[in-house]
């Protein structure tokens, strides 16, 4: 007995009604298109920028209060230059303002990644707080720095 010719046609493997093969079962409006993004885009560089810029004002803080609290105690009792005071004193302060490089490098990272953040639109808040935070850092530590010294002059 021969089979009746089928009416429907052959579905070739680029049919829009069929899946993305022909053995595949056909696409529904409801099921999500493989390409879809994730609805938030990450933001992870306005994240590392604003770390990295707290992380960079704070050492770069605590360095230069250091230094100007203990600075003008140790040449009142020693003498006027800070080679007059005693090596383990001298060695600190070089320490400490040495550190200056790692918190600048920290800061420069932190106005790099906050630029590209910004730039990309993710996490603008942060973004601009890390740029903030990042430049305001060298203008606050002269300002740290001679105010913990009058704050040790006024003890004196």
């Amino acid at each position: 007995m021969q089979s009746a010719p089928s009416l429907a046609r052959p579905l070739s493997p680029r049919d829009p009604s069929a899946g993305a093969l022909a053995h595949e079962p056909p696409l529904s409006a409801s099921a999500p298109s493989p390409s879809a993004a994730p609805s938030r885009p990450r933001a992870a560089a306005s994240t590392w920028a604003l770390v990295l810029a707290l992380v960079a004002l704070l050492g770069s803080v605590a360095a230069m209060a250091f230094v100007g609290l203990t600075v003008v105690p140790m040449e009142t009792a020693s003498g006027y230059y800070l080679t007059d005071t005693p090596a383990p004193y001298q060695a600190a302060v070089f320490t400490a303002f040495g550190t200056l490089l790692l918190w600048s490098a920290l800061g420069i990272a932190a106005l790099v990644l906050g630029i590209v953040a910004l730039v990309a639109r993710r996490g603008t808040a942060r973004a601009i707080a890390a740029i903030a935070l990042a430049t305001a850092a060298p203008v606050l530590l002269p300002l740290v720095l001679l105010g913990a010294m009058a704050v040790d002059i006024a003890r004196f």
